[in-house]
């Protein structure tokens, strides 16, 4: 063969593969679908997408997926996803099953995959394919979301967000404790733990079930009439769309797999005259599964067990892996499927199992399932908490958001990692992955009632896609069921935010300091004196064969007698700087320049798109709270700025109170002949006149104070000019008015009541 006929037929061949990976997607909708028979969802989300695939052609490309378990190289199969973006995503995919071998080779039919993003080196995605379809979850640093089967046929799938989902839940958890349960603190630290050490851990896993949680999924499969096998075969396949989605998380936060044994269908129970359990009652279960796994399978053939039912809640024992009741863990819901069943309740019950307690700090009056459920030692997150082992959305008053969200808090990874280090059931190997490294610089001190921002700077060795996460990590505060108050000597103030892709986190959120709000809802700065504590959790993100993280802990100590520290100028609604003019900045040192802070110099930086970016502007500066200066003329016309005073070398800053305007100086004159605009105050309808000597255009635009424009409207120059401006929907308040002709201009603030 020639090497031009070798080079034709490569390019043939990959075209042929971008064709194919095109034509797996197409977008589809409601009103096509209407004669489609729907799966069944436990809830549905309020925002989703629909898609068409091509199922078996897909099955038919991964079936080329190279094992994790014995390819050491870089697989090159690729596959795309949809994103949340409605574009196609590629990944590089491994087969990464959950089941024992001698398990899935009876059942080829079940398949489990783990895929790298290409498009987003952040992203993995982690999917199974079976009787039921597919069924993924991805996280990203745009927000975790998922892929299920949508229509009966396998051929139609809804892609959302975690966030979008709504509606009631009801679940209870608890957790039961015995002799040779590990209880926290006591035998090992948890307080600087990482998954850090290059392990994979794999543990066997024995899973149960109820007759009526299996009754639910074959079913579901159309077995209902089938043999005892083909019920089986259901329900093996339910519990790996399951346990695909818990190992994706496992692995991220632990570098922790679980594989279901070889023998795990003598536990799978598809009649009601084999079934040894009491599927109703969470307790009895807990009492009964130990014996019921170690009858059928045997106690030294597992290193974990679990039931699932169609009862509702879950209960658990705190750190029974690898002991004489490895097999205490329950899991019950009456819609045993989904996102929320996957992760808010089969991967919060097992991290039980893995020694994690609750990480909510809401208990008493009016916290729904909360109420008694609170663990003191690792009670860390505001209200339900949003991560893993809180309670999002079975908490009443104190519901920080409906549903979990797809990762471990920072205290759940310390003691998770620092169980597992501190047995040793589990199968070991070496992933070849190094753990990230962290690096970090910042004030201790920082006044009261004043902003901050955390950051830090990682590498890892590896070249992996890193991932941040600042949480808080105060425990055993006051109990408060809603939203902190900034009064708080001790409760956790701040919720916890997915990960990201950059190493800062604003405290409150920077939006929220715009608008000039320093106590928005679970995200609340103190204006007393007290201690914050805080981790920054860096993952790796690795595939396919687990991830690693790295921890450092950060303590703030906010000083009740200093501060606030504020920026005291810039706060006219029609201020404007002109180009080549002299202007001041001025600020509230507040004290924070004597012991024990001594912030001798501080930033000023300015943005010009309403805080969205923020430039440095006066670099090191002396706090002494004031500054004046010549605005440059190389600084762009906005109605749009902001400035951020910053100390130098500490973490606390402050933003003036609302926009203003730089302007372009010339030799013009910049005020319109006659201006009149009225009335004013009015109901969002008013006139705008004056006398033109010009040619152009007229442009008239509206802002809100947080300098967004809500109108912007250009009109024919006739030399005399009066128009009629109506603001339709807008809300009570103050705006600002631009009118502009050619190079004049005039500003004016309009209040609509």
């Amino acid at each position: 063969m020639t090497k031009k006929l070798l080079i034709i037929l490569i390019v043939i061949m990959q075209s042929a593969w971008g064709y194919s990976q095109s034509n797996l997607w197409s977008e589809t909708s409601e009103e096509r679908l209407v004669s489609y028979e729907k799966t069944d969802r436990a809830d549905m989300p309020v925002e989703y997408q629909l898609y068409h695939l091509n199922f078996e052609a897909m099955k038919n490309v991964l079936s080329s997926a190279p094992s994790r378990k014995n390819f050491s190289g870089e697989s090159q199969v690729i596959v795309s996803f949809p994103n949340l973006e409605g574009q196609l995503e590629r990944f590089r995919i491994y087969e990464a099953s959950v089941m024992h071998p001698d398990l899935a080779s009876n059942h080829p039919e079940i398949q489990s995959y783990v895929g790298k993003g290409i498009d987003n080196p952040t992203s993995t995605i982690r999917f199974s394919t079976t009787i039921f379809g597919l069924h993924t979850i991805t996280f990203s640093t745009k927000g975790t979301y998922y892929i299920d089967t949508y229509t009966k046929d396998l051929q139609n799938y809804i892609l959302y967000k975690k966030s979008s989902l709504t509606g009631g839940r009801s679940f209870d958890c608890e957790t039961a404790e015995a002799d040779d349960a590990v209880e926290f603190g006591q035998k090992f630290n948890v307080k600087n733990t990482q998954s850090n050490d290059g392990v994979l851990r794999t543990y066997r896993l024995a899973m149960a079930c109820t007759y009526t949680y299996a009754q639910y999924h074959f079913t579901a499969a159309g077995a209902a009439s089938g043999t005892t096998a083909e019920k089986k075969a259901a329900v093996l396949a339910a519990m790996n769309v399951t346990m695909t989605r818990v190992n994706g998380i496992y692995e991220k936060d632990f570098a922790i797999t679980m594989e279901i044994i070889p023998n795990n269908e003598s536990v799978i129970f598809v009649t009601s005259g084999s079934n040894p359990f009491s599927n109703e009652n969470g307790s009895t279960l807990l009492s009964e599964v130990q014996s019921v796994i170690d009858g059928n399978i045997g106690f030294s053939n597992y290193d974990i067990g679990h039931v699932v039912s169609t009862g509702g809640g879950g209960i658990a024992q705190l750190g029974c892996v690898c002991s004489n009741s490895k097999a205490r863990g329950v899991t019950g819901s009456s819609n045993p499927v989904g996102d929320s069943y996957d992760v808010d309740y089969v991967c919060h019950e097992m991290g039980h199992q893995f020694s994690a307690r609750h990480t909510f700090n809401a208990s008493g009056g009016n916290s729904g399932s909360c109420n008694g459920n609170r663990s003191a030692q690792t009670a860390v997150e505001p209200g339900s908490g949003t991560t893993i082992m809180g309670y999002a959305g079975i908490c009443a008053n104190a519901d920080v958001q409906e549903n979990s969200d797809a990762y471990f808090h920072a205290v759940s990874i310390g003691e998770v990692f620092s169980f597992i280090s501190s047995i040793n059931c589990a199968e070991e190997t070496d992933n070849n992955n190094a753990a990230p490294e962290i690096g970090f610089q910042g004030g201790t001190y920082i006044p009261r009632a004043t902003a901050f921002v955390l950051t830090a700077t990682a590498t890892d060795a590896d070249g992996d896609a890193l991932t941040y996460c600042w949480e808080e990590t105060d425990a055993n505060g006051s109990i408060v069921v809603g939203s902190p108050s900034p009064l708080s000597n001790d409760a956790p103030m701040f919720r916890s935010l997915s990960p990201v892709d950059v190493p800062e986190r604003y405290f409150p959120p920077l939006e929220d300091v715009l608008d000039n709000n320093l106590s928005p809802q679970w995200q609340v700065i103190p204006i007393v004196g007290r201690t914050l504590n805080f981790a920054l959790t860096v993952r790796d993100n690795a595939v396919p064969n687990g991830g690693q993280t790295a921890r450092i802990n950060k303590q703030i100590v906010v000083l009740g007698d200093i501060g606030p520290f504020a920026v005291t100028s810039q706060h006219g609604f029609t201020e404007v700087w002109q180009t080549n003019t002299t202007e001041t900045i001025t600020w509230d040192v507040a004290g924070t320049d004597q012991t024990p802070m001594f912030t001798t110099n501080v930033d000023i930086l300015l943005s010009t798109d309403g805080g969205q970016t923020f430039e440095m502007f006066i670099e090191n500066t002396p706090n002494d709270g004031i500054e004046t200066f010549t605005v440059p003329t190389t600084l762009p016309e906005s109605q749009n700025c902001r400035v951020m005073v910053r100390a130098v070398d500490n973490v606390y800053y402050a933003v003036n109170s609302i926009p203003f305007a730089i302007e372009l100086l010339d030799n013009e004159e910049f005020g319109l002949n006659g201006f009149a605009l009225y009335p004013n105050p009015n109901n969002g309808n008013f006139t705008i006149s004056f006398t033109s000597a010009t040619a152009n255009d007229i442009n008239v635009a509206v802002y809100d104070m947080r300098g967004r424009q809500i109108l912007s409207n250009n009109y024919a120059n006739t030399g005399t000019f009066s128009s009629d401006i109506n603001l339709q929907g807008v809300q009570s308040g103050i705006y600002l008015v631009s009118v502009q002709d050619g190079s004049r201009k005039e500003v004016k603030k309009i209040v609509v009541q």
